[in-house]
């Protein structure tokens, strides 16, 4: 398995076709395409500004989507986690800091955080308000993830 940037929108259109909210957030920071070994794709993530304006978008990336099919390896998605991370080490070095949400209403427990080491800090509000009238948005509650890169 590995970890590709793409630089492109493709990204965006992959995750909008396959991840459950079937939109891909405006403003990736990082694209990254995930392969396995003979280079076929198995799954995206797009790494953006936290959602949060109280967090320092300049030194914290959010984990904004993740999706990978059915059919991969065992702990797919954590050892691809890690391989971001290692990314995001070398290629975005200003990057202290990196922040996820799980969904509660989809029934996401954080299991691919906690393998990859990261820390559950909170569990948001559930949101009570349709954002610009989109009808593809989770409104439960999210747990909060973080993890040093």
């Amino acid at each position: 398995m590995k970890i590709v940037e793409s630089h492109k929108t493709d990204v965006d259109n992959y995750i909008i076709t396959h991840h459950y909210l079937r939109s891909a957030p405006a403003g990736a920071r990082l694209r990254l395409w995930v392969k396995d070994n003979s280079d076929n794709v198995i799954g995206a993530m797009m790494w953006g500004r936290p959602t949060a304006r109280t967090y320092d978008y300049n030194r914290i990336l959010e984990l904004t989507r993740l999706y990978l099919i059915d059919d991969t390896e065992h702990c797919a998605e954590s050892k691809a986690l890690g391989m971001a991370r290692k990314y995001i080490r070398k290629h975005l070095p200003e990057i202290r800091g990196l922040i996820s949400y799980s969904s509660t209403g989809e029934g996401h427990k954080g299991t691919v955080y906690l393998a990859d080491g990261w820390f559950a800090v909170g569990v948001t509000r559930a949101a009570a308000w349709n954002k610009q009238g989109r009808k593809n948005i989770d409104k439960s509650q999210k747990i909060r993830w973080v993890r040093s890169v």
